[in-house]
C-alpha cells in the first residue's frame, strides 16, 4: 500500500490538496485499486475497503495474508484495516525499498497528468543507472565548454538495433540546463521555431529530453523520483526526463533510458578530452552491460 500527495502534479475536483492511495498485489504487479483524497489517513481507508469489495479487473477479490507499506504510513494503514473485519486477521508489516511500486505509480500520475505509457517502462536498476549518469553529467558541467551549437554525433547499439542521435549540451547561456538527443538536429530547430498554435511535439518524435531545474521549480513525478534515486537535497539543479511517441510527450520506455544512459556516457568521454587533440574528431567508443545482461554499445563523437 502507498499513499503519495500529488498536488504539484493533479487537481481533482478544484480541492486544494490531492493524495493518491494505491493497494498493490505483490504476486501479480497488479494494482488492484487507486483512489484520490485530500488525506493520507481518509484515502487509505476507502482505497483499503474498495480493494476488497471491488477490486479492478483482472484483479479478483480476495483477503490478504499480509498487508505491506513504508514505515510512514504504517500507523495509518494499521487504522484503515482496523475498520474493516475481514482483516482482522491480516498482518501488517513494514515494505522495504518499494521502488518497483513506487514506479507503478510514477506511471498512473503520468497517466493522469497526460504522458503517453510505455508497453516496457524502465526497471529499479535502469533508473538508477540513468540517474547516476545524470548525476556524473550536472557534476561535469559540460555546458562550461560547449554551447547550444556543439552538436555531438552518436550511433548507439541496442538489442541488435541501431540509434543514430544528435546529442546538445544546454546551459552555457545559464537559461535552460540539460540535455537533448534528438534523431534529426534540424528537426529541434525547427520546433524551437514553431509557432504558438503548432504541436511541437510533431519535430520532436523520438527525442530524448533531459531538463535540468532548481528543486523549488522541480515539482511531482520529476522530484519525487529523484529523492528516490539518492537526488541531493543540497544539489543546485535536479533532472526530469521525457521523451516524444506518437507525437506527444511521453514517459520513459526501458529502451529510451538505456540509450540516453549510453549517450550520456560517451558524451562525458568526449568532453573530459582536451579540447586540442591531434585526434579531437575521432569517435569514442565503449560498452555498457545492463542488469538483464544487454550489453549495449555507443559511438561518440563531437563537434
Amino acid at each position: 500500500m502507498l499513499a503519495r500527495d500529488v498536488s504539484d502534479s493533479v487537481t481533482v475536483g478544484g480541492q486544494r490538496r490531492t493524495v493518491l492511495a494505491v493497494v498493490l498485489d505483490v504476486d501479480t504487479g497488479l494494482m488492484v485499486q487507486a483512489l484520490p483524497g485530500t488525506s493520507v489517513e481518509t484515502v487509505l481507508a476507502r482505497v483499503l475497503k474498495a480493494a476488497l469489495v471491488s477490486p479492478a479487473a483482472p484483479a479478483t477479490k480476495a483477503v490478504p495474508e499480509r498487508l505491506v507499506a513504508p514505515a510512514e504510513l504504517l500507523q495509518a494503514v494499521r487504522a484503515a484495516a482496523a475498520g474493516l473485519n475481514k482483516l482482522a486477521d491480516t498482518d501488517l508489516v513494514e515494505g522495504d525499498g518499494l521502488h518497483d511500486a513506487e514506479e507503478m505509480v510514477d506511471g498512473l500520475v503520468g497517466h493522469m497528468e497526460g504522458r503517453a505509457q510505455p508497453d516496457e517502462p524502465p526497471t529499479v536498476q535502469d533508473w538508477q543507472l540513468l540517474y547516476d549518469e545524470l548525476a556524473a553529467y550536472t557534476t561535469a558541467a559540460p555546458w562550461k565548454r560547449w554551447t547550444d551549437s556543439d552538436w555531438f554525433p552518436a550511433r548507439l547499439d541496442l538489442d541488435g538495433e541501431t540509434t543514430e542521435l544528435d546529442c546538445l549540451v544546454l546551459g552555457n547561456a545559464g537559461v535552460q540546463h540539460g540535455f537533448n538527443a534528438v534523431p534529426d538536429a534540424d528537426n529541434l530547430l525547427r520546433a524551437a521555431k514553431a509557432s504558438a498554435n503548432r504541436n511541437r511535439f510533431v519535430d520532436l518524435e523520438g527525442a530524448l529530453i533531459v531538463h535540468l531545474d532548481p528543486w523549488r521549480e522541480t515539482h511531482g513525478v520529476a522530484a519525487d523520483k529523484a529523492r528516490r534515486y539518492g537526488w541531493r537535497s543540497d544539489a543546485r539543479l535536479v533532472p526530469n526526463v521525457l521523451t516524444v511517441r506518437g507525437h506527444q510527450a511521453a514517459d520513459f520506455s526501458r529502451n529510451d533510458a538505456r540509450l540516453l544512459i549510453l549517450a550520456l556516457h560517451g558524451l562525458l568521454e568526449q568532453d573530459a578530452r582536451p579540447r586540442i587533440a591531434a585526434d579531437a574528431n575521432r569517435m569514442l567508443t565503449g560498452q555498457i552491460a545492463f542488469d538483464d545482461g544487454t550489453v549495449g554499445r555507443y559511438e561518440v563523437g563531437r563537434p
